[in-house]
């Protein structure tokens, strides 16, 4: 009886001291949080980069994520991942980030979701169409909204979790999301912190694109950085102009006082974008641009080679290109790369409308051999996951030996491509014959390369040009980077210049009025991840690498197996907790028979 109650006892005092071992535990882990990541790709384990951008917020960031209710499974994959990011992003911040779910169309009659979707959409957050399985049955919304809005201070930001890319599995896509939901949340809370200290440039005076072509890209920027437009052309007056005041006091030595002063305009600036030029470029205005590299400085350059646009082929029944001389053959030839006077066919295209059929009077969309697209499968940060990338009369880049160069292909045709030289004929006839497939085997053509490292000044051997130079030539720059991207018109948006309407970069609104739903492509999303690369000095762009591998299960095992599996999973489970309790049965009856 003694032992009967000694026993009892001893439970009674094992079972406080676990309910305290609890409390305590608890209480410890509410004072220090820690977690440990076991994924093998550290998936939830934020970058030193966006631990950093955090560290920086001085106010509650909050976050409202539109991705909720009723969802097909993949989708709520994107959900669940997507809560796993932000409550890291909450811990790193020490509380800073507060986020909530909202299903913005529920409950709501068809009026009122209309009108929601175009606000959000008018705020630059993705509204889509749900992609069912099979075996899902269509009891979603007809939209949904993977995304949300940041606000910081009274101001909010887009944020968008869903990247989807042409002929992707949707289960594809929603891994690549998932992978760059830390990239995507980051560069949200970057646009919260910008103070716009980079400051960029676009170049002027040499024919350049309007600042309408470029709006839309040139809006983007500002919400990073401090753009401006800059003339570089020494023979135009809106640029000598900029320099009056000093020329007017020292009159004799006015081309040295625009030479030194133009170079310090231009080295005031972070980087330089040259969108399209069709105006030669002299001696002294290279040397400008050259020392500027010396200096550090990183440029963005879209070159057009050759004469060849759609507005010339509308007018005409037939023409001709020709080369446009530029002078910046030798500067690039230097840095190692050359655009040549040529144009890229590609099987693998973008469509045009076409007047022809039986119904002639509506406009067909019709393949357009000379608007390459390109879909890149590189692992580059720049162009990793990127969507498919609009271009339009592409001239082909050779690479070329330069000392100290890194070169990385960013854009390149596909197998199903080919040259052609200078001149080359432009008529839409040469729609109305099929073009012959065997040709089309040229290797894929470069069209956009990443060149990083210590260039050398083409000026270095000329000392006619060191004479004339009011400053101090370097032969050798300090560590920076460049893209060549052989394509004025990839940067460009569509306008309508009556109205001062601009579409988005990237956006095809006669492709899109052609077919009947929005054609767009990745043109923006490159050209700033390009500037990101070049000028930022956050690095978020190397969050874009991480890759987190898709497990995906065997369907055909599935489906052979089910029945295996199902059983295992339910009856397996039930046989084995009868098991346990039989034996527990038997060794509790044989002590109770021995302690009696």
């Amino acid at each position: 009886m003694v032992r009967k109650k000694s026993h009892k006892w001893s439970s009674l005092m094992n079972f406080a001291l676990l309910i305290a071992a609890i409390v305590a535990v608890n209480l410890l882990a509410d004072q220090i949080y820690k977690r440990i990541d076991l994924t093998k790709e550290k998936r939830f384990t934020l970058s030193n980069a966006s631990f950093d951008l955090v560290q920086k917020l001085d106010d509650v960031v909050y976050i409202n994520i539109f991705l909720d209710g009723d969802l097909p499974k993949d989708y709520k994959r994107l959900r669940s991942s997507t809560r796993d990011m932000l409550n890291e992003f909450r811990v790193a911040s020490g509380g800073l980030i507060e986020f909530d779910y909202e299903d913005v169309l529920s409950g709501k009659s068809t009026e009122e979701k209309e009108s929601v979707l175009k606000q959000l959409t008018s705020k630059g957050v993705q509204v889509t169409r749900p992609e069912l399985k099979p075996d899902e049955t269509a009891s979603y919304e007809k939209f949904i909204v993977p995304g949300g809005v940041v606000l910081y201070k009274n101001r909010e930001f887009p944020v968008n979790l869903l990247k989807r890319k042409f002929g992707n599995e949707l289960e594809e896509d929603i891994n690549i999301s998932v992978e760059q939901l830390e990239y995507e949340i980051s560069n949200a809370i970057r646009m919260c912190l910008a103070e716009r200290k980079i400051r960029l440039a676009f170049t002027d005076g040499h024919g350049e694109l309007d600042p309408i072509d470029v709006a839309d890209l040139g809006s983007a920027l500002s919400d990073y950085y401090k753009v401006d437009r800059l003339n570089i052309n020494i023979d135009d007056t809106n640029c000598v102009k900029m320099f009056l005041d000093q020329i007017i006091k020292d009159p004799e030595h006015a081309g040295s006082i625009i030479l030194r002063e133009l170079s310090k305009a231009v080295n005031a600036y972070d980087g330089l974008i040259i969108a399209k030029p069709l105006i030669e470029f002299v001696p002294e205005e290279l040397l400008i641009l050259d020392q500027y590299v010396m200096q550090g400085g990183k440029i963005l350059w879209l070159i057009d080679r050759l004469a060849a646009d759609m507005d010339s082929l509308q007018l005409h029944d037939r023409y001709f290109t020709h080369d446009y001389p530029l002078g910046l053959d030798n500067l690039l030839f230097r840095y190692g790369v050359r655009v040549n006077p040529t144009l890229i066919q590609d099987l693998q295209c973008h469509v045009i409308p076409v007047m022809a059929g039986e119904n002639a009077n509506r406009p067909r969309p019709w393949p357009w051999v000379y608007f390459p697209i390109f879909n890149s499968d590189l692992q580059h940060p720049i162009v990793r996951n990127i969507d498919a990338i609009w271009g339009q009369f592409v001239n082909d880049i050779d690479t070329l030996p330069a000392e100290g160069i890194t070169k990385t292909i960013l854009l390149e045709s596909s197998d199903s491509s080919r040259v052609v030289n200078n001149p080359v004929m432009l008529s839409m006839r040469s729609l109305a014959v099929n073009p012959n497939i065997s040709a089309f085997r040229e290797k894929r053509k470069i069209a956009g390369v990443l060149l990083e490292g210590e260039f050398t000044s083409p000026f270095a051997h000329r000392p006619a040009m060191k004479r004339r130079a009011p400053f101090q030539l370097k032969t050798k720059s300090e560590p920076t980077k460049m893209i060549v991207i052989s394509d004025g018109d990839l940067i460009k948006n569509q306008s309508n210049k009556r109205s001062g309407e601009v579409y988005p970069l990237g956006y095809d609104r006669w492709a899109s009025g052609m077919i009947g739903t929005e054609v767009m492509f990745a043109n923006k999303k490159f050209i700033l991840n390009g500037i990101d690369y070049l000028c930022d000095d956050s690095n978020l762009i190397e969050i874009r690498s991480k890759k987190m591998e898709l497990r995906l299960l065997d369907k055909a095992r599935v489906k052979a197996e089910k029945f295996k599996w199902q059983l295992m999973n339910m009856a397996l489970p039930i046989f084995l907790i009868i098991v346990l309790g039989v034996i527990n049965a038997f060794v509790r009856k044989r002590r109770y028979i021995v302690s009696q």
